[in-house]
């Protein structure tokens, strides 16, 4: 059995690792040992209340829905072995979910309270759904900027801060949730922008749920309130100075779904919409043990306005639509925060776990992305971590990607880690089946992303073959495939618009540890390849095994997987990580996907319960 994630023993592996010289300063980073659910998922010693068992009609969502909403918190609606047939339908989600301002009705099912709709297994309980819409909505509906009630925060908005103080804590409660955030600041190293909304692709003025001014945001706890003075769950992960304010958001919690397989038959055909998942005003929310096929229209999992999530041990396969704006795997977008995006293996996306304006502290741990393509560029490496303003503070550990990129597309993001991740730059032109040739670079990070992070990695095809021939270009380089590609302004080689600013981006990554196919070097300060900044690499060092796990996960041991499995100090420097193993074994040559002979004897992880006891 792993070390559970004991609140004690987390400090001080953390300590500890910061001590031996993990060399990342601590204004660039945050405590990440906290994302996901406090505990662990809960459900794994909750009651069934109901079981329910295909009807072999024409509609099991009434039944469904019906149990769901008649249950009590804390307890499992049951669901047998079979196929189950849902439509959307005007007797289902009325009440319980408002998906936006499209208006009620637009999922085949709503969970909006502490229950959780847990199957036989993805291999065995399918959810087949013909309506196109979204399937399964958890939580309730997004803040629409109209509703926002923007309180002033008069002292204590600083990192690290667990106190705020408010010009007026009125209708503020222990246990409510809100939003911190501010105007738009200025990068105090240098008096220029740091968050813009201007992307290369226009304003975007539905940034920050149609707050583009205020797009950098944090979703808080509030644990106590004396006074004005509020006391929330987690410290803040930046420095809110430039007028800083907070406003409440009301959050479903403890929503969950499992063990089953979602199966649409058809596309919405709305361009950019609706959702296989969707994770709306969702506190403490999972899906776990889940197979999703072929979104039927904007992605597989969509998280908004949620907070302490867990997305965990999934198979989110393919799409129907792959064109601009369409098929993404796991989606976070406006304001979702401190979320745990683990063990999942992500088929056939466009991208695979794409950021957007207000994700802040969240993990993306040891996911599994496989032939990931752009309906519109089928040979061009897809692959987009921040793809518009303003995500900051999340953390990309042991993933497996065909390339990682941070765009300029919608505007800036800032302050993210990159760790111990394998960037392979491989994926397949579905057209040809054949190997893409085009956007070769593992490592893009676009103009207006800066203060990144990238630390203990295998960037390139290991241990053989390198389609990457120069190691690092800049903005006004020919596009020559490239480990690292900084400062550019958009994919199309676009001359950029502000010199002094495409430079700052190399001159703000901070490097070091990483081992690359073109040198055939882990690259420290003492090794830098000609034309690289050195003062932007850390020194030799010894690197965390990780920045958020206390030490191997039990859920490395049922595949046999080394840990840590990407290690560019080693003589084996990249070993398969959980989630290419169970795909491998599993859907990857043609079986069913069965999550628990994978990682774990089934259901979710018993609770760690003293992981609450951090402070």
């Amino acid at each position: 059995m792993a070390l559970p994630r004991y609140w004690l023993l987390t400090l001080l592996l953390f300590f500890c690792a910061y001590s031996a010289g993990q060399g990342i300063p601590s204004d660039r980073t945050i405590d990440w040992t906290r994302a996901g659910i406090p505990g662990g998922i809960p459900s794994a010693g909750w009651p069934v209340c109901q079981t329910i068992s295909p009807s072999g009609g024409s509609d099991d969502s009434v039944t469904i829905q019906n149990a769901i909403s008649s249950c009590p918190a804390g307890s499992v609606v049951q669901l047998a072995a079979g196929t189950f047939t849902l439509h959307r339908s005007s007797q289902v989600c009325p009440g319980q979910s408002d998906d936006g301002t499209r208006g009620v009705y637009r999922a085949g099912l709503c969970i909006n309270r502490g229950v959780v709709l847990r199957g036989a297994g993805p291999d065995q309980t399918i959810l087949k759904y013909g309506d196109g819409a979204s399937i399964v909505s958890l939580g309730l509906t997004f803040l629409s900027s109209s509703n926002v009630k923007p309180v002033n925060v008069t002292a204590g908005s600083t990192k690290g801060s667990t106190q705020l103080t408010l010009q007026s804590a009125s209708g503020i409660s222990a246990g409510s949730f809100l939003v911190v955030s501010q105007t738009n600041p200025n990068d105090p190293n240098d008096g220029k922008l740091l968050v813009t909304t201007d992307g290369y692709d226009g304003n975007c003025t539905y940034c920050g749920h149609d707050m583009p001014n205020t797009v950098m945001t944090q979703i808080e706890k509030v644990t106590a309130v004396s006074g004005n003075t509020i006391t929330v769950e987690l410290p803040l992960y930046f420095d809110y100075t430039n007028g800083p304010f907070i406003y409440p958001l009301t959050m479903a919690q403890n929503a969950g779904l499992e063990e089953l397989r979602l199966l649409p038959t058809k596309s919405s055909g709305t361009g950019g919409y609706y959702k296989n998942i969707n994770l709306e005003s969702c506190a403490y929310c999972w899906v776990h043990n889940v197979e999703s096929d072929m979104v039927v229209d904007l992605a597989n999992v969509y998280l908004s306005d949620v907070y302490s999530s867990e997305i965990s041990n999934n198979y989110l396969n393919d799409g129907y639509n792959h064109n601009s704006g369409l098929s993404y795997g796991i989606y976070l977008v406006y304001r979702a925060s401190n979320n745990l995006i683990q063990n999942n293996i992500i088929r056939k996306a466009r991208h695979s776990t794409p950021t957007e304006g207000g994700s802040s502290g969240n993990i993306f741990g040891y996911n599994y992305a496989i032939d990931p393509y752009m309906g519109e560029y089928p040979s061009s490496l897809p692959e987009t971590q921040s793809h518009g303003a303003h995500s900051f503070m999340n953390l990309f550990e042991g993933n497996v990607y065909p390339n990682i990129e941070f765009d300029f597309t919608h505007g800036s993001a800032s302050h993210h880690t990159i760790y111990r991740n394998y960037v392979n730059l491989t994926s397949t032109n579905p057209n040809t089946g054949k190997l893409m040739t085009d956007g070769v670079f593992a490592f893009a990070d676009a103009y207006y992303n800066n203060y990144l992070n990238a630390l203990g990695n295998v960037f390139g095809q290991y241990p053989n073959g390198c389609t990457a021939t120069k190691y690092e270009i800049n903005a006004d380089n020919s596009q020559s495939p490239s480990i690292y590609k900084l400062g550019y302004y958009d994919d199309g080689g676009t001359s950029c618009p502000n010199a002094s600013l495409c430079a700052k981006v190399g001159k703000t990554i901070l490097r070091g540890g990483n081992w690359d196919c073109t040198t055939n070097l882990v690259v420290w300060n003492n090794n830098v390849p000609q034309g690289s900044l050195v003062s932007t690499y850390l020194p030799p060092q010894t690197l965390a095994n990780s920045l958020y796990l206390a030490g191997k996960p039990d859920w490395f041991t049922p595949m046999n997987a080394v840990w840590p499995p990407i290690d560019p100090s080693a003589s084996v420097k990249m070993n398969k990580i959980p989630a290419q193993l169970c795909y491998e074994s599993g859907a990857g040559s043609g079986k069913a996907f069965v999550p628990s002979a994978c990682y774990s004897t089934g259901g979710p992880p018993p609770p760690k319960n003293l992981k609450t006891s951090v402070h």
